[in-house]
């Protein structure tokens, strides 16, 4: 009867590029994803404040904005940081489902901070059109190359050992891969500065990051949102078609979806059946919840039988 309520997420297997092929326990999975964000987190704090200072000396806004981001990442690192940390060690017996819905606030937050700070920046570089003023190229180019390397030592630890099935270590990924592209940005605008002297490749190139920070951030925010709302990650209608198609199974008189973190599916429904036992009823129940797990990845699902009335 108890077969499917899970309160764990569902962990995908991870190949290794070599011929054994073994799954990690959840407690494997997120110790190697601490490490990798504390690693990460120490990184990119150390470069944003390297980045931060030699952007007010070379007067250039493209790094300052990716400065800002870089910002958004400790941030963002700090408490994906924090949500595994809580996921582990904090016990409350009044959180039936644990601290696993901390991980999507913390990318809900996430994509806040990026609006914001894209925000800050369109605002400086439309006043920097405005009143341009001289920007140290290379100074500029030789930060903004220093900030790629660690992005991209981060983003490829987070590629190959982190569960980017978790939303909350998505995020975190795609901070590092949105701060590696801006990085690429700068360091661009820098070398056409050099050679052209045009200052207003630095603010136009600062507007571009910024509205493809605010594209990613929205994306991020809806994926959030959606689950902190409660919304179905699947297809109710699919679902009910499933359950259905067994033959004890009359009606569906509720039935509710939703998602407390990356694969974990939660479904609850009261049903209308044609059985005569419990033991016919547990029967029932497990190969409805066999089917949803096999073809939704709902692994805790609870059901409400109401007899049919003879």
């Amino acid at each position: 009867m108890y077969d499917y309520l899970s309160h764990q997420p569902i962990l995908k297997k991870h190949s290794h590029h070599h011929s054994c092929s073994h799954g990690h326990s959840h407690t494997d999975a997120r110790a190697i994803d601490k490490k990798i964000l504390k690693f990460s987190l120490i990184m990119t704090f150390s470069m944003m404040l390297v980045q931060f200072v030699y952007s007010i000396i070379s007067n250039s806004l493209a790094l300052l904005s990716d400065t800002l981001h870089m910002f958004s990442d400790v941030f963002a690192l700090a408490l994906s940081f924090l949500a595994i940390v809580a996921v582990e060690k904090w016990q409350d017996c009044q959180k039936t489902f644990g601290y696993f819905r901390l991980e999507i606030l913390v990318a809900f937050i996430n994509a806040l901070t990026i609006i914001f700070s894209a925000l800050f920046i369109i605002y400086e570089a439309i006043e920097k059109l405005i009143t341009p003023s001289e920007i140290d190229a290379k100074t500029m180019v030789i930060i903004a190359f220093l900030g790629l390397i660690v992005n991209a030592i981060n983003g490829f630890m987070m590629f190959k050992g982190a569960n980017l099935d978790n939303v909350n270590m998505k995020s975190a990924f795609l901070h590092m891969m949105s701060d590696l592209l801006g990085s690429v940005v700068v360091i661009i605008g820098g070398i056409i500065v050099y050679f052209t002297n045009v200052v207003y490749i630095d603010t136009i190139l600062a507007l571009i990051l910024s509205l493809l920070l605010i594209r990613w951030a929205i994306i991020l925010l809806k994926q959030s949102g959606n689950i902190l709302l409660e919304t179905s990650p699947v297809n109710v209608e699919k679902v009910r078609e499933t359950v259905m198609e067994h033959k004890e199974v009359l009606e569906i008189i509720d039935l509710h979806i939703t998602q407390i973190t990356n694969k974990m599916l939660v479904a609850s429904m009261h049903i209308k059946i044609n059985v005569e036992t419990l033991e016919d009823f547990d029967i029932l129940y497990k190969k409805i919840a066999k089917k949803l797990y096999e073809n939704f990845e709902i692994g805790h699902c609870t059901i409400q039988p109401i007899k049919r009335k003879i």
